[in-house]
């Protein structure tokens, strides 16, 4: 398993405003790879690509509500 941690400049964040914050991705080398993207003010973005080829995506601004939830299958 790898996991990289990176932070990046300011960009727009779920909210609609500008945040710098961390990627964290990890890999277990089979397939399966989650991104998470954490903004300044609280916002959060969550990516999970399973072994299947399917997805499944999680959007979160900082007050907690979920803006997007959604899965997506592979082929």
């Amino acid at each position: 398993m790898t996991t990289t941690v990176s932070r990046f400049e300011a960009q727009l964040a779920p909210c609609g405003k500008s945040h710098d914050g961390e990627s964290l991705t990890t890999e277990d080398l089979q397939g399966l790879v989650t991104e998470d993207r954490r903004y300044s003010c609280g916002c959060r973005i969550s990516k999970e690509e399973f072994h299947d080829g399917s997805v499944h995506r999680t959007v979160v601004n900082h007050h907690g509500k979920v803006l997007v939830d959604e899965e997506l299958r592979g082929e």
